[in-house]
């Protein structure tokens, strides 16, 4: 009996060991699954919180996007408003000082591009006028600069507009008066008559510039014929020709002198 209850004890202790061993590996089993489960459901929680926080950083950059956007448009609106309100304020100033011109004022500088004519413009063409610089004429349907119709400018020959003659066709007039800056093209050089009147546009509806002088060039004495110089404006629109530049908006100039002026005839 004793070998057969030695092999039932050790069937047994097979068994115990066997069931042993079967709940500890069953338990590590369970073990690993639940540390399997943890370790997932902490990653997919890792995930949704970094996509999360993705999310947020994106909507956080876009909604810093729309803010820059809306404070740059702001900032472009206070600008169009200021830039608005000081184009308005120019105009306006430049209405009142072209509203107050007199004759014989100094209204601005005339200079043609090329040449060495650089000189006062004057509101007038009377001879103390032209012994101070050059006159736009006042009369026969001729116009202050800028405006629609013809600007006659004349100067003498031994003087201001001596160099007018080196005037070439394509070059730029400038007319700078106190209420804006106008351009004109040179089109055209003439020698006329001085009985010639019909080719000084005068009366014109169309905006041009003639500036002219006598002729020959540096003559000192009376002489019936005159050196003209035409030109077009660069740029027009409904109201005349458009300003380069406005008072006010560019450096303020130096203030002009307003010499008076007598209304004898001109001598060129």
């Amino acid at each position: 009996m004793k070998p057969i209850r030695k092999r039932a004890i050790r069937y047994l202790v097979i068994c115990v060991a066997a069931l042993v061993l079967a709940c500890l590996g069953g338990g590590y089993l369970v073990y690993s699954r639940q540390q399997a489960i943890a370790r997932a459901e902490a990653e997919r929680m890792a995930a949704e919180q970094a996509a999360a926080q993705a999310a947020a950083e994106q909507a956080a950059a876009e909604a810093a996007a729309r803010a820059a956007e809306e404070e740059a448009a702001r900032q472009a609106a206070l600008e169009a408003e200021r830039q608005a309100a000081a184009q308005a304020a120019a105009e306006q100033a430049a209405a009142d000082a072209k509203e107050k011109i007199e004759y014989g004022d100094v209204i601005g500088t005339v200079w043609v591009e090329g040449t060495e004519v650089n000189c006062d413009l004057y509101w007038g063409d009377g001879t103390s006028i032209f012994r101070s610089g050059a006159g736009c004429s006042v009369e026969n349907g001729c116009v202050l600069p800028g405006d629609n119709g013809t600007v006659f400018v004349g100067a003498h020959t031994d003087t201001f507009f001596y160099n007018l003659f080196d005037a070439e066709v394509g070059a730029l007039i400038h007319l700078d008066t106190i209420y804006g800056d106008f351009v004109y093209k040179i089109t055209e050089t003439k020698v006329i008559y001085e009985t010639e009147v019909d080719q000084c546009r005068w009366g014109a509806e169309e905006p041009s510039c003639i500036l002219y002088t006598c002729y020959p060039q540096g003559i000192q004495t009376p002489t019936d014929r005159r050196y003209l110089v035409y030109a077009d404006p660069v740029e027009t629109d409904e109201n005349g020709v458009v300003p380069s530049s406005l008072p006010g908006l560019e450096e303020s100039k130096e203030e002009m002198a307003t010499p008076t002026g007598d209304e004898s005839e001109p001598a060129a």
